[in-house]
């Protein structure tokens, strides 16, 4: 079975929040529109998410910040505290995230950059860039394709401006 479209993950979310209270602010086609490539599992798991985080925080009703917390969990895991990095670690990971933000804003296709962070997350990620796409695809052209290999190579390119040259430059 494929993974549902946007008006699909909105009629899913409609069955899994039915018995959720849902604050004024909540709008479920927004969350369908910035969970593409999730499974009508990924989007029970995100309702149940944002419910657990508004329950934590005592609040009487799921909110918009709840959910946005609950899709940033769901895809890249939940925030390591315990993995303090240096200052040297931080700035060399917000370089990196915010050359990604800054050729995938550039590149077409690449969806809108939405959020930059340097809190770990997951098991690897130090950090990470949220592109939501403008609209579900199913297809996509070369150049859609060069960019978004172009921004994945963006954020080693940005270590590589800042850090490597300079460095190089400094050895001289």
């Amino acid at each position: 079975m494929d993974r549902p479209d946007k008006i699909g993950r909105a009629a899913i979310l409609q069955v899994h929040a039915r018995n959720v209270k849902l604050a004024e602010d909540v709008d479920l086609d927004k969350i369908a529109a910035r969970t593409p490539g999730f499974a009508g599992a990924d989007l029970a798991n995100l309702v149940n998410e944002a419910a657990l985080l508004a329950a934590r925080q005592n609040r009487d009703a799921v909110t918009m910040a709840n959910f946005n917390e609950a899709i940033e969990r769901v895809v890249a895991g939940l925030e390591k505290k315990s993995r303090v990095l240096n200052e040297v670690e931080k700035k060399t990971v917000a370089y990196h995230e915010v050359g990604h933000a800054i050729v995938g804003a550039l590149m077409p296709g690449a969806g809108k950059v939405e959020k930059i962070s340097i809190v770990p997350r997951g098991v690897g990620a130090l950090g990470y860039t949220v592109q939501l796409p403008e609209e579900d695809r199913f297809l996509m052209i070369e150049s859609e394709l060069r960019g978004r290999i172009a921004t994945l190579l963006g954020g080693c390119s940005a270590e590589e401006l800042i850090f490597w040259r300079s460095f190089h430059r400094s050895q001289r």
